[in-house]
């Protein structure tokens, strides 16, 4: 557990600054090019899932998922949103 803080930290913060500064930019685009992502991140991840992994292994990817995957699709996906809802507003003053 005390290997995944600094990967947590980015996740929250790296990938909802990027899709903020380019949804600032490109507006909506940038929130369903989020939305991609996510899909093909979790069709590989569906993909590449095997049943028959040790615990000790599955315990450490479900850590991974809700620690690290899960945190950086939100921050992707929010700032996607925020990112783009200030541009409409740009665009309308």
């Amino acid at each position: 557990m005390q290997d995944l803080i600094l990967p947590t930290l980015a996740a929250f913060t790296l990938p909802g600054i990027a899709a903020w500064y380019l949804g600032r930019r490109y507006g909506l685009g940038v929130f369903w090019a989020s939305l991609i992502v996510g899909a093909i991140v979790m069709i590989y991840g569906w993909i590449t899932a095997r049943p028959d992994i040790a615990p000790e292994l599955a315990g450490q990817h479900t850590l991974t998922i809700y620690f690290v995957l899960l945190p950086a699709f939100m921050s992707l996906v929010l700032g996607a949103i925020l990112g783009a809802w200030q541009h409409r507003m740009r665009i309308v003053a």
